[in-house]
């Protein structure tokens, strides 16, 4: 059985004076997975742009130094830095090349790259010319062209014009129908090709997992929120289950599932009634809808 495509454990990752991720626990069970919430910290240190303090991430079982070394988890960020100068041919080869010493294998997985992200008509214009889909599909083929059997994407199709990004989006889903992935992204349409290709959808907190499930499961929590409360904490949890609220967790991290008539307006009422400050609430579900 393959390691998880994603897990950390106890994971800390500061930026600067700030804590971004305090104390995250989780383990993907999926091979095509859409990762939304707090991920961008999560995808960085994946990067290795941030370090962990404490705990720690895996890559399909490694360390993200290791998946880097030996191929077996590659990453596509979102708009890299890209030598303008440099073509998208020339640019994936150089990606394959520092993967295997294998000259032909490498010009064999570039070219194999290329074509599946459709590329052909633009391989040999500079960068700097080409469209944003263009260069943002060079990545993902840059990254494809590894070998590696899993990717790690930032969703290469955010901001792009709706008929763009679908066109896209299902080019991205045939190329990587072969290999696990992991799609970073801060929300997506349930219809989107990606999303209905994955098999399971992560919405991350700071601290916990907010929602894990299949994609369309967590779509439908929509009335699900996550909140952080300070002060009379405790009272507060108590008097929601009192009034009928479907609660779960511990203070000061509260789940609530909001049913019938109830609102949010209910949940900051009953907040000051009980002397508890709601310092943040968020749904579960936006990133899917």
């Amino acid at each position: 059985m393959s390691a998880p495509l994603l897990a950390a454990t106890d994971l800390r990752l500061d930026e600067g004076a700030s804590v971004v991720v305090e104390g995250l626990t989780f383990e993907t069970q999926g091979d095509k997975v859409l990762v939304f919430g707090g991920s961008w910290p999560v995808l960085r240190a994946a990067l290795r742009e941030l370090a962990p303090r404490r705990g720690a991430l895996l890559l399909g079982g490694h360390t993200p130094e290791h998946a880097a070394r030996a191929s077996t988890v590659a990453i596509a960020p979102l708009d890299p830095p890209l030598p303008p100068e440099l073509t998208p041919r020339a640019y994936i080869e150089w990606s394959a090349r520092l993967a295997t010493t294998n000259a032909g294998l490498a010009r064999k997985r570039a070219a194999e790259a290329l074509g599946a992200l459709g590329l052909e008509p633009v391989a040999g214009s500079p960068l700097g010319r080409c469209a944003l889909a263009g260069r943002r599909a060079t990545v993902v083929a840059a990254a494809l062209a590894t070998g590696a059997p899993a990717l790690l994407v930032a969703d290469p199709t955010a901001g792009l014009a709706d008929d763009e990004a679908r066109g896209f989006a299902r080019i991205l889903v045939k190329s990587l129908d072969n290999i696990r992935w992991a799609l970073f992204a801060p929300r997506l349409a349930l219809e989107s090709p990606l999303a209905l290709a994955a098999d399971e959808a992560l919405v991350l907190g700071a601290s916990e997992v907010l929602a894990q499930g299949a994609p369309g499961d967590v779509a439908a929590r929509e009335r699900r929120f996550a909140m952080r409360v300070h002060g009379e904490a405790e009272a507060f949890a108590a008097a929601l289950a009192a009034r009928g609220f479907t609660t779960s967790g511990s203070p000061p991290r509260l789940f609530v599932e909001l049913t019938g008539s109830q609102g949010t307006r209910d949940l900051f009422a009953l907040a000051l009634e009980h002397r508890a400050i709601i310092v943040e609430l968020s749904p579960v579900a936006g990133a899917l809808a």
